[in-house]
């Protein structure tokens, strides 16, 4: 069971509207502006270093994506699973730097360790109803396995009232890349997308008020916890040498 008090209950509908409105007066501020602007604070020699990195993983990611994307379509063919629109598989540049800059803190500063750690820079999302969810997420991960990818790093959320679904992280046939792969109900993805997000934006930002932060960690848990959890979904490992029958 999912490792969290029941403090998100105690929220009233004045404390839903009163999380909503601090969490847009947030990022209209100057704090916030500040923050999304980290780039044009750098040194030419620092942007430089940063434009090199970003420009590299783009650039890789331009050229691995398709391959993978053929891929990926082959496992929804099944009518079963539907595949999100594609025109964000790819991170822009400019999301690239800052994910680079922000990233580089872990690693002191280093821009290029930064870059080749990150592991999103081609992503996909995969939308399945309760009753395939887990059947089809085991079988379209092991299909991937056989066609030749590698790595398959699984993280069941299902647990978490973070965000509920499942991410994996996979290598790409060569070993040299990875991309990401996330399996969400239909709920699931409206509330992390429509409903969610930018309370995830504010729980990670270290700019905003703690007690703002804890609040928007609340009600985040509030909403993932309205959302069904497909039979299986809670207890689901993959297992890389057992295919599911």
């Amino acid at each position: 069971m999912p490792n969290v008090t029941n403090d998100y209950l105690d929220l009233t509908v004045e404390d839903y509207f009163s999380i909503r409105e601090d969490v847009d007066i947030f990022f209209t501020s100057d704090v916030y502006r500040s923050k999304k602007d980290e780039y044009s604070k750098l040194s030419d020699e620092k942007k430089k270093e940063v434009d090199i990195c970003s420009d590299r993983v783009y650039n890789n990611a331009c050229l691995i994506a398709p391959l993978i994307t053929e891929d990926i379509k082959s496992l929804v063919s099944d009518s079963v699973g539907m595949l999100l629109p594609l025109e964000h598989t790819i991170k822009t540049k400019e999301s690239l730097r800052r994910k680079i800059i922000s990233d580089s803190l872990d690693y002191f500063g280093d821009y290029s360790m930064a870059a080749d750690m990150l592991r999103d820079s081609v992503r996909y999302t995969i939308i399945l109803d309760d009753d395939n969810y887990i059947q089809k997420v085991d079988e379209y991960l092991h299909k991937l396995q056989d066609m030749g990818y590698q790595n398959i790093e699984v993280k069941n959320n299902w647990n978490d009232l973070k965000c509920r679904g499942i991410n994996s992280k996979i290598k790409t046939k060569d070993g040299k890349t990875y991309f990401e792969l996330q399996f969400h109900t239909p709920m699931g993805h409206q509330v992390k997308e429509g409903s969610t997000r930018d309370l995830y934006q504010i729980i990670r930002e270290m700019q905003a008020d703690a007690s703002l932060r804890d609040r928007a960690s609340k009600l985040r848990r509030l909403l993932q916890s309205k959302i069904n959890i497909p039979q299986g979904a809670l207890d689901y490992q993959y297992d890389s040498e057992i295919k599911r029958r």
